[in-house]
């Protein structure tokens, strides 16, 4: 009889075989595919390499997987993403609306990007180190033979021993190199023009007792010994001629270098082995400018790529260069240039010609005009210690605004150096890094804002910068936007006879007098658009009357003449009718609040985009971390939505950055900016890791929820 056998191995009793095999087989045939170009790759780099053609067989395991770097620009909406914010459209002026298009940093941890990921994360990804190692001169790129085996290979190489790197091991043999060189650490002499605390330098006068050996010296050298101490200095001419000896006698007063300890070790530095040239800064450019020049303009750079440019002259295809601005300042200025001009020469060392204009804060956004933008438009370098990018950036706000400028670059620069770091103590100002060590902390745990046991800031080095444009700017150019600036502002603290003693100035931002039903009615959007549409509804009114009375103009004979007048008629009435949408929209939008006593700019700022004080959602802190400014600006903060008007125990999530970067000074404001741009990008709102003994003081101020 015949016999019945299933040979099927099973696959009967597999649901949707059809699709489970059609899956593998594709998988195979992708594999196979790419077993095929990596093949015909293969023969090609040989034949490159060693004619005649040799077939190479590979393997997909020989190819490690490459890193995956990539610029974080704004995720694009579709347009249906978009209809909850319908409303808002022309509502606003934007030519008045300033936008953020690019941000940048050079800081502790190398950019904004790699930055943002032990903010946001703790740890760096495997591009994040591939980043740094390549900025501190870890590794380079190859793009031919290599020396070691006389192969051609393209990819990242080891910098002392020339020898390959894959992507994937880079985290591996570096990371704990990058870990312990970025960010707040012990001060290394190398990055800051050779100053080490721990044998600073001071010179000390003392008065010889008994006349000193002679030495020898030139003709010149001896009569400017004599010359300033005729009393104190024999010199005569040797008898072989051509030389001269001086000898000190007793009673001279010398000055001895001596080396004391100083107690501020720690600050927040940039990444070591950062070098300019890394960034292809010319040698030349190098040798001539401070370093803090060579921060703003790799941030510079950054902040342009950020906004897709990757040439400074792609701008000009779209504004003129009188269009184009600059308001990069600094809190002190290019300090390594202050240094040798007043020190070098006292000290008899060789200064540059050209010394005294690098120490000129306008320089650094000089050089980045002359070397990179290229413009003719304004120029505003803004001064302010602490606040130096905060003015920048509101000057450049104001610049776009009055119309002077479409497109302006703003931040700031400051370094660290020896007399900072010693100056900042004897205010007291900086923390006491040994009163630190014996309390049992590492260098990284030494910057605690609102914490109980916060002892002032943590000193840092850097530049931040932010590329703005007008939102229709942008939208013409075709730039990404990270951002609108609703307000921005600058207040002074009112009587008191110590400057850095924080106040309360910038209280003025939620200033309004007892609100009346008309300004309760401007704060209303569906108010401010039904006036919006009514005035625009009358002004459409105009365009037809005056395009009527220019038909009747034309209806006579008609000559070359009178069609042109009609056109420039016709032409000068839109120009004026945009003109005064623009006013419209300037009137019920983007103005509506100001000089009006009743309503507070940060209330009317608000209120523009249909948002009120509720809407806050993350605040930056200066967070310095010393006593008085971490208190006082918890007050400010917490005063101002309360008088506002904000839902009690609606608590806003506080960022304090300064952590983890320590104070750069004038570039603060910059990190801060560039940090809420990313928490917006991302909906992640940082913690501070050092907090985790917030100061009870602090459980007044309702509003502020103190992240650990």
């Amino acid at each position: 009889q015949p016999i019945w056998a299933d040979l099927a191995g099973g696959m009967g009793l597999i649901t949707d075989l059809g699709d489970v095999v059609g899956k593998i087989r594709q998988e195979i045939q992708d594999k196979s595919n790419l077993l095929q170009i990596l093949s015909r790759e293969a023969v090609l780099d040989s034949a490159a390499e060693s004619p005649p053609l040799v077939v190479a067989r590979v393997s997909i395991d020989d190819f490690a997987p490459l890193a995956k770097p990539k610029h974080c620009f704004p995720a694009p909406r579709h347009y249906k993403q978009l209809e909850h914010l319908r409303h808002l459209q022309g509502m606003v002026n934007l030519d008045k609306v300033v936008v953020v298009t690019g941000y940048s940093e050079v800081g502790p941890y190398g950019n904004a990007e790699t930055r943002w990921e032990m903010e946001a994360y703790g740890e760096f990804s495997l591009e994040g180190c591939i980043e740094l190692a390549w900025i501190m001169g870890l590794i380079k790129h190859s793009n031919g033979v290599l020396k070691s085996t006389d192969a051609m290979y393209i990819g990242w190489v080891d910098t002392k021993t020339e020898e390959p790197v894959r992507d994937t091991d880079v985290k591996a043999c570096y990371e704990e190199y990058i870990l312990a060189h970025t960010g707040i650490r012990l001060i290394e002499p190398e990055l800051v023009n050779g100053y080490d605390p721990n044998k600073h330098t001071v010179l000390c006068e003392i008065q010889i007792e008994h006349d000193m050996e002679p030495f020898e010296a030139t003709a010149e050298e001896a009569a400017t010994f004599k010359h300033h101490g005729s009393n104190s200095v024999d010199i005569w001419e040797n008898a072989s001629g051509g030389s001269w000896s001086i000898r000190f006698l007793k009673g001279a007063l010398i000055r001895m270098p001596m080396a004391l300890q100083a107690d501020r070790l720690v600050a927040g530095l940039v990444p070591t082995g950062w070098d300019p040239q890394c960034y292809s800064i010319p040698d030349d450019v190098v040798k001539q400018v401070d370093i803090v020049t060579c921060y703003a303009l790799v941030a510079t750079v950054e902040a342009l790529v950020r906004s897709g440019i990757i040439d400074p002259y792609e701008l000009y295809q779209y504004f003129h260069v009188s269009e184009v601005g600059d308001t990069i300042g600094s809190g002190m200025g290019s300090m390594n240039s202050i240094q040798n001009v007043f020190k070098g020469h006292h000290l008899d060392n060789e200064v540059k010609n050209d010394a005294l204009q690098e120490t000129f804060i306008s320089t650094v956004q000089a050089w980045v005009n002359m070397l990179l933008m290229s413009s003719a438009g304004p120029v505003k370098p803004a001064v302010g210690a602490c606040a130096t990018a905060i003015l920048s950036i509101d000057t450049a706000i104001e610049t776009i605004q009055s119309g002077k400028a479409r497109v302006m670059i703003a931040g700031s620069v400051d370094d660290f150096v020896e007399e900072s770091s010693v100056e900042f103590a004897q205010m007291g100002a900086t923390s006491n890094s040994v009163e630190e060590f014996a309390s049992g902390r590492i260098p990284a745990e030494m910057c605690w804002p609102s914490t109980t046991t916060r002892n002032g800031f943590m000193e840092g080095q850097g530049a931040g910068i932010v590329t703005l444009m007008s939102a229709s700017v942008a939208i013409e150019f075709g730039a990404p936007i990270y951002g609108i600036i609703a307000m921005s502002g600058t207040a002074t603290d009112k009587q008191g006879q110590s400057v850095p003693v924080p106040g309360k100035g910038v209280l003025t931002s939620a200033c309004e007098a007892t609100s009346k039903d008309q300004s309760l009615r401007m704060l209303n959007f569906d108010y401010c658009r039904r006036q919006m549409e009514r005035a625009m509804a009358a002004l459409e009114l105009w365009k037809q009357e005056e395009l009527a009375n220019l038909g009747d103009m034309v209806n006579g004979p008609l000559d070359d003449s009178v069609g042109l007048s009609a056109m420039r008629h016709a032409a000068e009435i839109e120009h004026r009718l945009h003109r005064q949408r623009r006013s419209l929209q300037d009137f019920w939008g983007n103005e509506f609040w100001k000089n009006d006593l009743e309503i507070s700019p940060l209330c009317g700022s608000l209120a523009v985009w249909g948002l009120t004080v509720d809407d806050i959602g993350v605040a930056s802190f200066h967070g310095t971390s010393t006593v008085a400014n971490d208190k006082n600006e918890s007050d400010v903060f917490n005063t101002q939505p309360k008088h506002l008007g904000r839902t009690p125990g609606h608590i806003v999530p506080i960022v304090s950055q300064k952590w983890l970067t320590g104070h750069p000074k004038g570039a603060a404001a910059s990190f801060m900016l560039n940090g809420v741009l990313q928490s917006l990008r991302t909906g992640l709102i940082p913690g501070n890791r050092n907090a985790d003994n917030i100061d009870k003081e602090l459980e007044a101020y309702d509003y502020a929820l103190y992240l650990s």
